[in-house]
């Protein structure tokens, strides 16, 4: 590790396909088998072998729930155990103690004390295609669908779906913050403001209380964005990394060459994660454009 700069890169011996992260811990599912990685001490703490392809990693309730196409597994010591199916397309995002899978037809709400796992289903009925996207900010659920449309979920509404005291929810009576009519990659909160990512080369910032919107368009399709440290991240299909400011401005940007299959900002850690098996680490400090070797983008 180079302490100037702070960071590590992770290596591993097959395909990148997802990373989850919480705190010291970083979890890595490779094509073989899932690594757990100790970030402190740059080791290994376990690796379990996996029989199919994960394509997300949530934390939730002190433990680890991997997600692949079909099924909604949890992570048990050395063992991997499964919960529930699930459809290809469905969307996963953590609520405080629960995880929530949209589908097209329903929601799941899982939740787990003590390995004892319990899936609640409600009926959904929307007309906005397929959910692309959900994040939680303060509390309120924001979910993104086929057509564009963000739509809104306050607390008490959430507590509906999870303690089921909604058995039917209609998507459209919720609150539709923004219209875009265009696939929607990721969604973030920086601090007051909502940045949503296009698959179209256009990243966008919103303000839920005033309705302003502002937008820049990058050069290349958009796989990957996250917030880090007041920064918008994005991963373009060129292996780009591009740094933006709030104001959507170029801050910095390098080629990184190598496929770029994931991007996770958490506190002061970027992390981002290689088709090629190698996970790299940054931790910001003063001076890391430097450092990282980042382009100034005038």
């Amino acid at each position: 590790m180079d302490k100037r700069c702070g960071s590590f890169t992770y290596r591993h011996g097959d395909k990148i396909l997802a990373l989850g992260s919480e705190g010291d811990i970083l979890l890595v599912a490779t094509s073989s088998k899932l690594v757990v990685w100790n970030r402190p001490r740059r080791k290994i703490l376990k690796e379990v072998a996996l029989n199919k392809e994960i394509v997300d990693i949530k934390y939730f309730s002190d433990g680890w729930v991997l997600l692949s196409k079909i099924r909604v597994e949890f992570l048990s010591g050395y063992e991997i155990k499964d919960i529930t199916p699930k459809g290809p397309l469905d969307v996963s995002v953590v609520y405080k103690n629960w995880l929530l899978i949209v589908g097209s037809k329903e929601i799941m709400v899982i939740s787990i004390e003590d390995e004892d796992v319990e899936v609640k289903k409600t009926k959904m009925e929307s007309t906005n295609g397929i959910c692309t996207y959900g994040m939680v900010s303060e509390d309120r659920l924001f979910l993104s669908f086929e057509n564009g449309k963000v739509f809104c979920i306050e607390k008490v509404e959430i507590e509906d779906i999870i303690f089921r005291r909604k058995r039917e929810v209609w998507m459209d009576e919720y609150p539709c913050l923004v219209f875009l009519k265009e696939p929607i990659v990721s969604m973030g909160a920086l601090r007051e403001t909502l940045v949503i990512s296009l698959f179209d080369r256009k990243v966008l910032v919103f303000d839920p209380k005033t309705r302003e919107a502002s937008f820049t368009e990058l050069p290349y399709n958009i796989k990957a964005s996250t917030i880090w440290n007041d920064l918008i991240i994005v991963g373009d299909s060129k292996n780009n990394v591009i740094f933006l400011g709030k104001d959507l401005k170029a801050v910095y940007s390098n080629c990184l060459r190598e496929e770029i299959c994931s991007v996770m900002g958490e506190g002061t850690r970027l992390t981002i994660g290689f088709t090629v098996g190698v996970v790299k680490e940054y931790n910001w400090e003063k001076g890391m454009e430097v450092e990282f070797g980042w382009k100034m983008v005038e």
